[in-house]
């Protein structure tokens, strides 16, 4: 197998492979018989992500999709690894050198689920599924997952495996089956066990779902309700944690792990969702790296920032590399329906004339400015890519891989290039995912901290995303900072304290007036001193040595940075090189610009 691991140069955490440092940047799709994984070996890209799932049971319970025919448990007597291993062939035939990472569905096949009747939940369509928390699970769980590994150890393919991600849940991304923390008679006794250990409390019982409904008050009001929410998401937290050390125990440490986890911007409503507690997990020694999408609210609409949900720079802080999914919708993007005949329903995944989350931009011109705005960011964030073709053929297009075959070239040379000391946000948005238990579903609190993320995106200001866990370590490199999150844990009320005693200025949504709006946020940088890159309205990329600007809307732009500088145009203008305090240049709208930013001798 393919060594792997991460070294943090500077502060900056960078993927080797086979001793070398590489680009991350990678490719995968859901539907391998639509794959372009030629097209992107051609255009550079030497990473593959491919899916293997231990059972063909959905990925999702509310829609029942799978994009799986071949679980590898159904039958556990006789594992059938056929579908990954004919998608990794069909690569290795394309591209002889890629470097394969299995993207492995931890979820059990229905003869599990079938057996095992207290260790698994009730789904919205009427199925089963296992409770995350489940130490039968966690058991036999490991089990599959340690003959898979073997399997593949053993293959002939097995010198080309570099890499590992480790999904599971709903989606695939570790939240609980039922979005709903798998609250039921499965986690009596687990919850039981909890409260003992953390609080002394012995004969505890269950909250009711009807505790976590918004009822017209502002926060939660019972404590068992609070102290269900924190168990149901440090579970999976833990559940992961055991996965990922069983899988670095069978590659013998020698390569990296990665996992979704830690969507705290952007959580669907929900409270239970399992995703809220990244903190157990920054500083396990047996993941690598975090995943999540570039968020998706208002459906990815232009003129506003594709931020992130995770916390990327405590991800960073703690030496993990930030890999984020970036899904890109593109004009080829189709309903599945006409992808795969006869598979799935007809109200699944609707495109709705291109009002969805599910449909991409109407014209090429505009799919490629969508593939440059989330570029920017994630290139100014320092983070690695990979290009979730999810239906396949989204991006079979030249002006796209045209594009796509750019960007990996601006990142092999950001491997190698002296930035010198770069232009670094002076702002900190801190998060506060304990906080979510403070919360009711889909009530106007909870709603109110995507809304704010998008208000911080046409600020003119960048900032970096932390969490509130961080603070003690992180303050000191900013001059002021933001908390969205309008009813704060114990530990984000500990991170004010400590902007007070550290006189760092601090602007915090509350339960009164739960959403900051971008002129507050830009009125309270101003006041503090923060340096203004450009106007409120567009999006502004800074960091990792580039600087950037997505126009809300057309017209002359201008980005003035903190000091002159060597500014090289990348994309998206048809200004000259130069050295400059400030890049001037026109846009139309929804269009974005790239610099790369270099100090002057």
């Amino acid at each position: 197998m393919l060594p792997s691991e991460i070294h943090v140069i500077g502060d900056r955490p960078t993927l080797y492979l086979d001793g070398y440092p590489a680009t991350p940047m990678a490719y995968t799709t859901y539907f391998e018989e639509r794959s372009d994984a030629a097209a992107f070996a051609g255009a550079g890209y030497r990473i593959f992500f491919v899916n293997l799932s231990f059972t063909s049971l959905p990925i999702n319970s509310f829609t029942g999709f799978t994009p799986f025919r071949v679980g590898a448990f159904e039958n556990p007597d006789a594992p059938d690894f056929s579908e990954f291993e004919t998608a990794v062939r069909a690569i290795l035939a394309a591209c002889p050198d890629a470097v394969i990472f299995p993207r492995i569905y931890v979820s059990m096949p229905k003869s599990w689920v079938d057996a095992h009747p207290n260790d698994v939940i009730p789904t919205p369509k009427g199925g089963r599924r296992e409770a995350l928390f489940s130490e039968v699970f966690r058991a036999d769980g490991a089990e599959l997952l340690r003959r898979t590994v073997e399997h593949i150890r053993k293959a002939d393919y097995a010198s080309r495996v570099g890499g590992w991600q480790l999904c599971g849940g709903q989606t695939q991304e570790w939240f609980h089956h039922d979005l709903g923390g798998s609250l039921g008679q499965v986690a009596a006794e687990p919850y039981r066990n909890w409260l003992q250990e953390q609080y002394g409390e012995e004969n505890g019982t269950l909250p009711t779902p009807e505790d976590y409904t918004d009822r017209g008050a502002p926060l939660q009001t019972s404590e068992n309700a609070r102290r269900y929410a924190l168990f149901c998401n440090l579970a999976v937290a833990e559940t992961i944690d055991q996965f990922a050390r069983v899988l670095k125990e069978a590659v013998s440490s020698e390569q990296i792990v990665g996992v979704f986890y830690g969507y705290t911007m952007e959580s669907n409503g929900k409270v239970l969702f399992g995703s809220h507690a990244l903190r157990r997990l920054l500083d396990s020694p047996h993941i690598d790296f975090f995943s999540s999408p570039n968020a998706y609210l208002q459906n990815r609409a232009f003129g506003m920032d594709w931020a992130d949900m995770i916390p990327v720079d405590s991800v960073r802080l703690h030496g993990k590399l930030p890999f984020i999914e970036c899904d890109i919708r593109t004009h080829l993007t189709e309903a599945i329906q006409n992808l795969r005949p006869g598979e799935y329903p007809d109200g699944l995944y609707r495109l709705d004339n291109g009002t969805s989350v599910w449909a991409g931009p109407p014209t090429k011109e505009l799919s490629r400015e969508a593939l440059r705005k989330c570029f920017a960011h994630q290139l100014t964030r320092g983070s690695a890519i990979w290009w979730f073709d999810m239906w396949g053929g989204w991006y079979r297009d030249p002006l796209l891989m045209e594009e796509l075959t750019a960007m990996k070239a601006i990142c092999d040379g950001d491997l190698h290039r002296e930035k010198g000391t770069t232009l670094t946000p002076e702002v900190a948005v801190l998060t506060d995912e304990r906080s979510y238990a403070n919360l009711l579903d889909h009530s106007p609190l909870m709603n109110s901290i995507p809304h704010t993320r998008m208000a911080l995106g046409n600020t003119g200001i960048p900032y970096d995303l932390c969490a509130c866990e961080d603070a003690e370590a992180i303050l000191h490199r900013y001059k002021a900072v933001i908390f969205p999150f309008p009813a704060p844990s114990e530990v984000g009320k500990c991170a004010m304290t400590l902007c007070r005693e550290r006189g760092i200025p601090y602007l915090t949504a509350t339960p009164s007036h739960p959403v900051l709006t971008v002129a507050e946020i830009r009125d309270f940088c101003d006041q503090c001193g923060i340096h203004a890159y450009t106007p409120a309205g567009d999006v502004v990329y800074v960091g990792n040595g580039y600087v950037g600007l997505h126009a809300a809307k057309a017209g002359e732009k201008f980005i003035t940075l903190l000091k002159t500088c060597r500014v090289i145009p990348l994309f998206g203008t048809d200004v000259e090189e130069q050295t400059t305090d400030t890049v001037r240049f026109t846009l139309d709208k929804h269009r974005t610009a790239l610099f790369a930013v270099e100090p002057t001798p």
